[in-house]
């Protein structure tokens, strides 16, 4: 009678050992790579939309409309500014005019120093009563844009732009709703002054001025530290903790 040979193979214990291995290192492999690929999605948008609003502002400065001009704090004269120099050259899914859809709710955006933003606009059924204007837009690849109005000393000093008149702050989500929603990760601050034009917030401060707000303070002006970092977020600040 011939002789049958052991068939040789992995016991149900060894497969069992492998499998959590495995698991393992996915477990601590997936987030690393999806982590990845957010910034680099957040990196790519955050360009994008700064073009396309630079770009916008570029045009509307060739539009037989007049000089571009700071709107003031009235609806009419908000909506009026909006309507007349930036819609024409944005592709808008929506506008809110003091009212809720085009932006967070109070609270839901944050600092990278864990805080409430300082200028954060209110957007809901209460701005009516609270006494500024709230305007919002969303664009249609999914962005979310905030206008402000600021003073020259507050632009200094929050925004990092020295000017001697009033200027705009754009604050956009580059992502809408999704994740971080945190100003210098997913959210940035660019400022329109008259004579300078559109620039990011921190262009008045040096180099390093700029990296310690980024990667020690509220990350107000990270836009410039993107932006003179070739579009790419660094880790000392994505992975930074709030």
């Amino acid at each position: 009678m011939d002789r049958v040979e052991n068939s040789k193979g992995f016991t149900l214990a060894e497969i069992i050992i492998t499998l959590g291995i495995i698991g393992i290192v996915a477990a601590m492999t997936i987030p690393v790579l999806i982590s990845k690929l957010q910034k680099l999605q957040i990196e790519a948008q955050a360009k994008e939309n700064y073009s396309v609003i630079a770009q916008a502002m570029k045009f509307s400065e060739y539009d037989e409309t007049g000089s571009m001009v700071i709107p003031s704090t009235s609806i009419e004269n908000s909506k009026k500014w909006f309507e007349t120099f930036l819609a024409p050259h944005l592709k808008v899914e929506q506008i809110c005019y003091q009212q809720a859809g085009c932006w967070h709710k109070k609270g839901v955006v944050k600092t990278l120093n864990n805080q409430t933003p300082n200028y954060e606009t209110s957007v809901g059924e209460n701005d009516a009563t609270i006494g500024w204007v709230s305007l919002t837009f969303r664009t249609a690849k999914g962005a979310y844009f905030d206008i402000d109005i600021s003073s020259a000393g507050s632009t200094g000093n929050t925004f990092g732009v020295d000017t001697n008149s009033s200027t705009i702050q754009f604050y956009f989500d580059v992502n809408g709703d999704r994740k971080p929603n945190i100003i210098g990760k997913d959210i940035y601050i660019m400022v329109y002054d008259t004579d300078k034009g559109l620039v990011p917030a921190g262009d008045s401060r040096t180099k390093e001025q700029v990296k310690q707000n980024c990667e020690q303070g509220n990350g107000y002006w990270c836009l410039k530290y993107l932006k003179d970092n070739g579009w790419v977020i660094t880790d000392s600040v994505w992975k930074r903790k709030r």
